[in-house]
C-alpha cells in the first residue's frame, strides 16, 4: 500500500499574485521566498513561493485569459487549487486513489 509522506505545497489559485503576496504575508505572517513565471502545459502562470514554517504555499496567477488557473477562478472563485503530495510509491498511490473512484491529475495532464 502506498504511503502520504509529506504535503510538498499548497497551491492557491489568484488573480493578482503581487496583490496575494502582500494578503498572505499580512494574513499568515508568511515570507515571500521567490516568483516566477512558468509555461505549463495549460498556459503561462506566474508563481509566487511562499514560506510559512517548513511548508510552502504557492500562490499561481494564469497570465493567458483562458488559462486553466483562470478557468478554475472562474468556475471556484479564488482559493485553493490543489494540494502537491509526496508519496512512497507513485504508481501504487494512483491505483489505489483511482480504485476509489478518484481520479489523480498529474502536472503532465493540466
Amino acid at each position: 500500500m502506498a504511503n502520504i509522506k509529506r504535503i510538498d505545497h499548497v497551491a492557491i489559485a489568484v488573480k493578482d499574485v503581487d496583490q496575494a503576496v502582500a494578503q498572505y504575508q499580512g494574513l499568515l505572517n508568511a515570507t515571500h521566498v521567490r516568483t516566477e513565471t512558468l509555461r505549463e502545459k495549460a498556459g503561462m502562470v506566474r508563481v509566487a513561493y511562499m514560506q510559512i514554517g517548513e511548508n510552502i504555499l504557492s500562490l499561481v496567477q494564469s497570465l493567458e485569459p483562458d488559462g486553466f488557473i483562470n478557468q478554475h477562478i472562474d468556475k471556484h472563485g479564488e482559493g485553493l487549487h490543489h494540494l502537491g503530495l509526496e508519496v512512497d510509491d507513485l504508481e501504487g498511490f494512483i491505483a489505489q486513489t483511482e480504485a476509489r473512484g478518484y481520479k489523480i491529475p498529474l502536472r503532465d495532464e493540466f
